[in-house]
């Protein structure tokens, strides 16, 4: 396999449309490598410029070392897996899977055997003699997946190939997709909207937003040190509560909520008075059940809606006219009107500046 390597690449549409902005992008050889972001933000051009189905205004593209600007996407050692997933209708899944090594004029025997090792894998070896129209969504994923795969290409590239899907297929593809990548020990970009596909697959996410690439990490780094507030805000499920208000003397102030900044804030925050104080709906728990947080705030809030999900109950609160959402444990019997007692883990709070939405 090898590695991808985007230096610097800028994309400009028609009427000057910024797609993509100074791009630069390392994925290492096998690893598996997440594009994720809100719609039109930029990640699936980026993408088609790896594959060469677009062409960058500025900036150099590497596979395996070599720059790829003029190589033509068939030259490239790439395949391709779609969002609709562009399977030929009048062809067989085994028609289909083996159409592009026809076209390079492999020996039968070899398509063959491909084709049928690459059916093992994903689980189809009884659908091959089927057409696209009698296949379900997530059986013609396999099969646009399969494609891929009898290629033995350099690079695997997918773009949104599980927004098709219901949302249990989606769990199990995703789970699929992920053990293939382990078995084949390729490398791998993959795109998605999707922040708990992204957290759940990938190795690293590279996080983007207006064409802007704002911050590369593995997933636990993107959770627990986003560089800014719009990460901060878009990995995680539910989002992340934010809340604009003040210091005074390390307390945090603003309409209904009034907690203290731990000490290891302090020297961060230092001549501050305006900031926005994040917290994840997980770190906020009742009152009566947080003996092993160290850094407590207590917050006094009403339940608005209650929302039962089986394992544990997500809470919509407000205190004063802050609205904010926590997630406890589905021991915690909250009603709505309830008025319940609530600790803010601070020791993992977030706090940005109001005007840039860095991180402090």
């Amino acid at each position: 396999m090898a590695e991808v390597v985007m230096k610097d690449v800028t994309k400009i549409f028609d009427k000057g449309v910024v797609a993509v902005k100074d791009a630069n992008i390392k994925v290492k050889d096998e690893e598996f490598m997440v594009l994720v972001g809100p719609s039109g933000c930029g990640k699936s051009t980026t993408l088609r410029m790896i594959a060469g189905l677009e062409e960058p205004t500025s900036g150099e593209v590497y596979i395996d070392r070599k720059m790829v600007n003029n190589v033509p996407p068939k030259d490239r050692d790439i395949a391709m897996v779609f969002q609709n997933y562009a399977l030929y209708p009048h062809m067989t899944v085994y028609e289909n899977m083996a159409f592009g090594l026809k076209l390079r004029r492999f020996p039968k025997l070899e398509i063959q055997q491909r084709v049928r090792e690459a059916a093992d894998i994903l689980g189809i070896q009884g659908l091959l003699d089927r057409r696209p129209k009698a296949l379900s969504g997530g059986q013609r994923q396999r099969v646009a997946v399969g494609r891929a795969i009898v290629r033995k290409p350099k690079v695997f590239l997918f773009d949104e190939p599980l927004s098709n899907l219901d949302a249990k297929l989606r769990v199990q593809m995703r789970t699929e997709i992920s053990k293939l990548h382990n078995r084949l020990k390729a490398t791998m970009v993959y795109v998605t909207h999707d922040q708990v596909e992204a957290m759940t697959m990938g190795d690293r996410i590279v996080v983007m937003k207006d064409g802007i690439i704002h911050q590369i990490d593995g997933p636990m780094g993107l959770y627990n040190h986003p560089v800014n507030k719009f990460v901060a805000g878009f990995i995680g499920s539910p989002t992340m509560n934010f809340f604009d208000g003040q210091i005074v003397d390390h307390i945090f102030k603003a309409d209904g909520i009034s907690v203290a900044i731990p000490e290891e804030f302090w020297e961060r925050l230092s001549g501050r008075s305006k900031v926005i104080l994040g917290i994840r709906p997980e770190n906020i728990c009742d009152a009566r059940f947080a003996d092993r947080i160290t850094h407590r705030a207590k917050v006094l809030a009403e339940v608005e809606v209650s929302e039962l999900m089986g394992h544990e109950i997500l809470l919509y609160l407000h205190s004063g006219s802050l609205p904010f959402v926590a997630r406890m444990d589905v021991k915690v019997d909250a009603r709505v009107g309830d008025k319940l007692n609530l600790v803010f883990d601070m020791g993992k709070a977030h706090f940005f500046d109001p005007e840039t939405e860095e991180t402090l």
